[in-house]
């Protein structure tokens, strides 16, 4: 495909929150050479508190899920444990759907543990002050300190790969909109209500009881002038570093895109109170099944913090999808995860055409299917 082709396709199944593509249009359509993509991983004892995450088959399972899903990304099966991250309904992990379009569109992923409960047994890059988070409604997530090491390091990791490439950042974290509420609430922006959730019914109350909860025993009145302080207090070592990194590659001459769901808007909410100059450098990307769920509000969230960041998200569905576990994705299960919505919009970029990211993503299922039964 032909440049203007290319940009046809786009425009046809990527939507925009602002109505504006020209973030798009600056990047350098059709080639994968200068585009890289990072995905973070971490941990919080969030996740365990029963209700809050079904990343996993039961709520100690999700402290494996960040491990397995790189290691079935970047290796094709996981090595830790051999099994695949799946909910306790059986749907499995959108580690499928990412590496699907890895794989088949030859785009370079990295893999950056900020935080994982276990080590992934694959080729990764250490943060070298990496800590799993501990539970938020303890109001003492991170030893104090850590958040502002974490940024720190994460920014020159960002700062050496950033140079006139376009960095997608994604992420694997169980609980990470809990923990994400938080930080975005403990800095002043309204976030109640407005986060999703891997399932179709999203525990808002559960969540806030839990944000309160630590806000309470952190004695925290938002908003909190110190955005490391209230990290370390209510936060958890994946946002803050996911901004550190994005903060690093704008600055050496990167575009960044942020390739997840509303956990994103957490990592936008530190980087606008540290007053980093992102402006035209920054987009998010995600799914539409994320931006359409009506039981949060990505684009409230990103409003509410700064309204002239894009959101794109890629139009696609899978209800001609040979596999019961993909289509259930249409009916509000999983929505984001590992980078989904960014290896979408990336592939669109790098002029795949939306059906051959169907195909792509199914023949992997079937692949996965054959290794073991999900």
């Amino acid at each position: 495909m032909d440049g203007l082709s290319i940009l046809s396709e786009i425009y046809r199944h990527i939507g925009s929150s602002t109505g504006s593509y020209s973030f798009i249009d600056s990047l350098d359509i059709g080639r994968s050479r200068d585009l890289i993509f990072l995905i973070t991983i971490a941990s919080t004892k969030t996740s365990t508190i029963p209700g809050v995450s079904i990343a996993g088959k039961t709520p100690k399972d999700t402290l494996y899920t960040p491990a397995l899903d790189v290691e079935y990304l970047v290796a094709g099966k996981p090595l830790t444990i051999d099994t695949i991250p799946i909910t306790p309904d059986g749907i499995p992990t959108p580690a499928l759907v990412s590496r699907s379009l890895m794989v088949s569109n030859k785009i370079s992923t990295l893999v950056v543990d900020s935080g994982s409960f276990i080590e992934p047994k694959i080729p990764h890059i250490d943060l070298p002050s990496r800590i799993p988070g501990e539970s938020i409604d303890t109001g003492n997530a991170l030893p104090e300190g850590t958040s502002r090491k974490l940024y720190s390091e994460a920014r020159v990791l960002g700062e050496s790969i950033g140079y006139d490439r376009v960095v997608f950042i994604g992420e694997s974290m169980p609980g990470g909109t809990t923990t994400a509420m938080a930080i975005m609430e403990a800095l002043g922006f309204r976030a109640r209500g407005r986060v999703s959730s891997a399932g179709p019914n999203n525990p808002h109350d559960l969540k806030w009881g839990i944000v309160s909860k630590g806000f309470r025993c952190a004695g925290i009145d938002p908003p909190v002038d110190d955005v490391f302080s209230a990290i370390d207090r209510v936060g958890d070592p994946l946002h803050v570093s996911i901004a550190g990194i994005a903060d690093g590659a704008i600055s050496s001459g990167g575009r960044v895109v942020l390739a997840g769901g509303t956990q994103m808007c957490s990592v936008l909410a530190i980087l606008r109170r540290l007053g980093v100059d992102y402006r035209g450098r920054l987009a998010i990307a995600t799914t539409y099944w994320l931006y359409g769920d009506r039981s949060s509000d990505i684009q409230g969230l990103v409003n509410s913090i700064d309204s002239s960041v894009p959101i794109y998200y890629t139009m696609i569905d899978f209800s001609d999808s040979p596999f019961d576990g993909l289509r259930r994705y249409d009916e509000g299960y999983v929505k984001e995860g590992v980078g989904m919505g960014g290896y979408m919009f990336a592939s669109l970029v790098l002029g795949v055409p939306l059906e051959g990211i169907k195909r792509s993503i199914y023949s992997e299922y079937g692949r996965l299917i054959k290794y073991r039964k999900v």
